[in-house]
């Protein structure tokens, strides 16, 4: 005699129907869980990306109405020149900070403190920016103007969120150099901490040297077009702090191209050795036009052009 372990139809039913509601439950926890950390391991190269694209815009739409305004400041420098050069750098900057940190391991990428600091250079870049258009528009200077108690305040406003927006480099780079779980080469990885953090640390150098002098000319300061060179508006007749300024800024970019291409197609030694040397080399280029605009003397990169007008 054999016993039947047969279970009734209905019964069998609900078991496919326990099991179905089971799995799907399952499966939705599953894509509720993956979406809680994607979100926020998207976000912070997110707000970079998206600050990058808006001064890419700002910048095409900022070239346009210069085209056709031609206002100056002080009779030498077109109102829009300013916006030009901050929209054109910051979109270089923040772009170089969104690939970045989409290097970093998902854990150190989506932490609180990694959000933190990508809030913090988004409301920094919407001051900055959105303070030194509304001065193009109106004719007045948004650099050096302590013509008013509103002005000199907003002058502290603008360094302030300066530090904020060059802070961000050198905050990605220490938590790349803390990072053990990325994956980059080691030449690339050196690249990349030494160009950010190097970069940050000769900025802020030159930058409050700047801003203490309330100039960036020593010397002779340029009253015409022909005393400058076009586009950067670098002085040909006296120092000038901003080519240093400029060099160390794009540190920042520079490093981690070499770096790149050095992992590409250099072993991995050498690779790091190329590395080490050109931050060497840049950091003593970067010094050498500070101290040579501190003695007055213009800088050789400053070239003369037959342009009449810079941005």
């Amino acid at each position: 005699m054999q016993l039947s372990l047969a279970i009734p139809t209905a019964q069998r039913s609900e078991l496919r129907v326990f099991s179905f509601l089971e799995l799907n439950s399952r499966n939705v926890k599953a894509m509720s869980d993956t979406a809680t950390l994607r979100a926020p391991t998207i976000f912070p190269e997110a707000v970079y990306w998206t600050v990058a694209g808006t001064m890419v815009v700002a910048f095409v739409l900022t070239l346009v109405v210069a085209m056709v305004d031609s206002r100056t400041i002080n009779g030498i420098e077109s109102v829009w020149a300013k916006p030009l050069k901050f929209e054109l750098s910051l979109a270089v900057h923040a772009a170089t900070l969104a690939l970045v940190i989409s290097s970093l391991s998902a854990p150190i990428r989506s932490s609180t403190f990694m959000n933190t600091v990508a809030l913090a250079f988004l409301a920094a870049c919407v001051v900055e920016m959105g303070y030194i258009i509304t001065q193009a528009a109106r004719a007045e200077a948004s650099h050096f103007n302590v013509s008013s108690p509103f002005h000199s305040f907003m002058w502290s406003v603008m360094a302030v969120a300066a530090i904020v927006i060059i802070g961000a480099a050198g905050t990605i780079g220490a938590a790349l150099a803390y990072d053990n779980e990325a994956y980059l080469s080691p030449a690339l990885r050196w690249a990349i901490v030494i160009g950010l953090i190097g970069g940050t640390l000769l900025t802020l150098y030159t930058a409050f040297t700047i801003g203490a002098r309330m100039s960036p000319y020593v010397g002779t300061t340029p009253h015409d077009e022909s005393a400058r060179m076009a586009m950067t508006g670098w002085s040909l007749v006296a120092g000038d702090l901003r080519v240093s300024h400029f060099f160390a800024t794009h540190m920042i970019q520079l490093l981690p191209l070499i770096g790149l291409i050095s992992a590409r197609f250099a072993p991995e030694r050498f690779g790091i050795t190329v590395v080490v040397i050109s931050a060497f080399f840049w950091t003593i280029l970067t010094l050498s036009e500070y101290n040579r605009a501190l003695s007055g003397k213009p800088s050789p990169f400053a070239v003369s052009t037959l342009s009449s007008r810079h941005f």
